[in-house]
């Protein structure tokens, strides 16, 4: 391709990215965005932007002796891939001279990615670039011999150097022999990028609790020692591994990206929250296979399932949506024994087969059957997708949608690599599979997907790495249908929650112009799951509890200057916001609460809470995470109110004094006043609301265990949060 693109050099007065310097936009970049038909211009200004951010950050290809890593978060199937590509471009016109991208951990997720910089760099069509693959022992010593020829050419400023991009996968061997091949040249003058693609997931170090190093990371180390000037770059949907992993760990990120989808973007916002009613379709317990007794018939939803597929099949074909070179595809993504996935397969198969018999026979006797069957299904899909055709219509193509499919294991069954989908030779796919099916892998034109496997150990983001539903398909969004087991929905529903928690404070923490090392690790995280594995996990994270109940200070009397700070917050609370004293019959003087309201509202609560301190830090660890939660509920809610209680303090002609226990470290005996039944009244810790937040004052004078030191008027907040509004927060110590 000629190039029509002028330079576009970035104004002298933006900011220097962190790397000291600001990336101009040549030709290779802009013939790439050019070439992006599909993006509005939006979309692309937004990438040249987030492209241009991410280089500066990364290190002055001409000033020698620098590296740094990165780490760029995007959303599972949201464009990252186009993202490194142009990453990739933007190097070169740059002066980048190599550009080295791990590729995954399988053949197939490789050879995606080779095709696709393949395409978008257009590469068979200029001389910008000089391709190789590990694949297939396709980088040995001859390759590195053109390797040098082009290194030379750069050195002596020779106008045809070519960018030399090597893909290779994230495994071991691959990389020991990339490494060794590699150590032979002279690398000290070679600004370098590496692109780590998935990168949460096999280059962590699995080992650094034993002090040791897993192998996969090991040669990741060995690879980064051979270039004394370069930049490493983890792409990742999941970015939980590399900001858990120690912050003195080469592969911990200095700078971060949090990437931007386009307005085509369906994630989990739209499938899990806004839309779960229209797009989500539980599998029964029965119909989850039992490995040990497994059934000769498929499942009905799977049935169901298929009917949904096919359906919208056809739809694609009355709307020759194939003749732009669009696919209609369904995943079936059972747990990962290969065994499961032959079931299934042969099921599909068995059912495409036993379908096109009885469409073409009126007279079978399950034809109606089928027919009507067929008909319900259109008909749920005609609620979500707009279309003028009806189920006549549908009905004239069925059978060839039927017909038409391809059914594809993606295992390692036969010939010992999971194989690659030929998405230009057919328009409708059904693929089977477990970790061919997992992260990274883009199934095309995506519609319906049936997971009938557990969430395993719970790891969010292995869970979320299995979205593969997740895509560019706002076009035809109104034709998916996700079928999950109850245990999977509730997953990826309270995953949707913890991922915007984290890209929000990671964005708004980027903002400020702080770095990743400066980001204290917080994380909303369901009772149910972890962050990742744990074995990668070496900072130390305070956890909330993550049900309903009590939240109160063990320690709030240490420190003098700190509880005379902490009464002038409370001080300050009881004179700005209006309250009443509040009793119930029977109730006596010392029952009395002196001061209550029920409708304060939390947002306007919250500030004046986030100023009392402790000295102790798990108080304040615990502080810290009851804020966080009770912000976002505010954020979500601006008008919620909450009921607040103060008892016994200045304001009150009741003298409160508690004792100290006997415990190490000592703590408040009985800060709850008790119950008493002949006056009716049910005890502080019954007064509570079963929907909102509830706040309780308490202000006593605290005697230690000994009855020699009296400390006078501590401030006590006690916080009871109903078991529906509770949310487990994980917060670095």
């Amino acid at each position: 391709m000629t190039s029509k693109t002028s330079v576009i050099k970035v104004a002298p007065t933006a900011p220097l990215g962190r790397g000291g310097w600001n990336p101009v936009q040549g030709s290779s970049f802009g013939d790439m965005l050019e070439a992006s038909s599909a993006l509005s211009q939006e979309e692309k200004d937004r990438l040249s932007e987030e492209t241009t951010k991410i280089l500066g950050d990364c290190i002055n290809p001409n000033v020698a002796g620098k590296t740094n890593t990165g780490l760029v978060i995007g959303y599972v199937q949201s464009g990252k891939t186009l993202s490194f590509t142009g990453l990739a471009a933007l190097a070169r016109d740059n002066k980048y001279r190599l550009v080295i991208l791990l590729a995954g951990t399988t053949n197939n997720l490789v050879e995606q990615s080779h095709a696709r910089l393949k395409e978008d760099l257009d590469i068979d069509a200029t001389r910008d670039w000089k391709l190789f693959s590990t694949q297939q022992k396709g980088f040995q010593q001859s390759e590195l011999d053109r390797v040098n020829m082009e290194l030379a050419k750069w050195r002596r400023g020779s106008p045809r150097a070519r960018t030399i991009l090597i893909v290779s996968m994230k495994q071991h061997q691959h990389l020991d022999n990339l490494s060794k091949l590699l150590s032979k040249s002279d690398l000290s003058d070679v600004p370098t990028l590496i692109i780590d693609d998935e990168g949460d997931q096999a280059g962590i170090n699995t080992r650094a609790k034993q002090d040791e190093e897993s192998t996969t990371y090991s040669r990741i180390m060995g690879l980064r020692k051979l270039f004394p000037h370069h930049s490493y770059l983890l792409y990742t949907a999941t970015p939980q591994a590399p900001l858990l992993i120690s912050r003195i760990d080469t592969l911990s990120p200095d700078f971060g990206c949090v990437l931007t989808p386009g307005s085509m973007y369906v994630g989990g916002q739209e499938f899990f929250v806004d839309g779960a009613s229209k797009y989500i379709e539980p599998i029964p317990f029965g119909d989850v296979p039992d490995k040990n007794d497994p059934p000769i018939e498929p499942p009905n939803s799977l049935l169901a399932a298929l009917r949904h597929y096919f359906v919208g099949v056809a739809i694609g074909l009355l709307e020759e949506d194939y003749q732009n070179g669009r696919n209609r595809s369904m995943m079936i993504h059972p747990a990962v024994p290969k065994d499961e996935h032959l079931m299934f397969a042969r099921w599909v198969k068995q059912t495409k087969k036993n379908w096109s018999i009885i469409l073409q026979d009126e007279d079978h006797e399950d034809y109606a059957d089928l027919v009507d069957a067929f008909e319900i299904s259109a008909k749920e899909l005609f609620k979500t997708y707009e279309t003028s055709f009806t189920f006549a219509d549908v009905f004239s193509v069925l059978f060839d949608a039927i017909e038409e499919t391809a059914v594809v294991e993606l295992n390692t069954r036969e010939k010992n690599r999971i194989p690659s989908v030929d998405w230009k030779g057919e328009y409708s796919w059904i693929l089977v599979g477990g970790i061919g099916l997992d992260r990274g892998f883009t199934v095309e034109g995506l519609t319906v997907s049936y997971m009938p496997r557990s969430t395993g150990v719970g790891n969010a983001d292995n869970i979320q790495q299995r979205a593969r539903f997740f895509g560019y398909k706002r076009g035809y969004l109104g034709l998916c249908r996700i079928y999950l087991t109850a245990e999977n929905i509730d997953a990826f529903t309270d995953y949707v929650k913890h991922e915007e928690s984290i890209r929000g404070s990671i964005r708004y923490h980027l903002a400020q112009d702080k770095t990743l090392k400066d980001w204290r690790r917080t994380y909303f995280l369901d009772q149910s799951l972890k962050p990742t594995r744990s074995s990668v996990i070496l900072l130390e994270m305070y956890q909330s509890k993550g049900r309903g109940g009590w939240v109160v200070p063990d320690h709030p009397f240490d420190d003098s200057e700190i509880v005379s700070e902490n009464r002038d917050v409370v001080d300050s609370v009881i004179a700005d916001f209006d309250f009443q004293s509040y009793a119930e019959p029977g109730w006596n003087d010392k029952q009395l609460v002196p001061a209550f309201s029920d409708s304060i509202k939390l947002a306007d609560l919250l500030p004046r809470i986030g100023q009392l301190r402790y000295k102790w830090p798990d108080d304040n660890l615990q502080h810290s995470a009851l804020l966080l939660g009770l912000e976002r509920l505010a954020n979500e809610e601006p008008d919620l109110t909450c009921s607040f209680y103060a008892f016994s303090g200045p304001w009150s002609d009741v003298d409160a004094v508690r004792t100290l226990g006997n415990t190490t470290p000592p703590k408040i005996k009985n800060l709850f006043q008790g119950a008493n039944a002949n006056t009716n009244y049910p005890g502080a810790r019954a007064l509570v609301s079963a929907e909102k937040i509830t706040f309780q004052l308490h202000r006593y004078d605290i005697q230690t265990s000994d009855k020699k030191r009296m400390i006078r008027d501590v401030p006590t907040l006690a916080v009871h949060v109903p078991d529906h509004l509770m949310e487990r927060v994980w917060i670095e110590r």
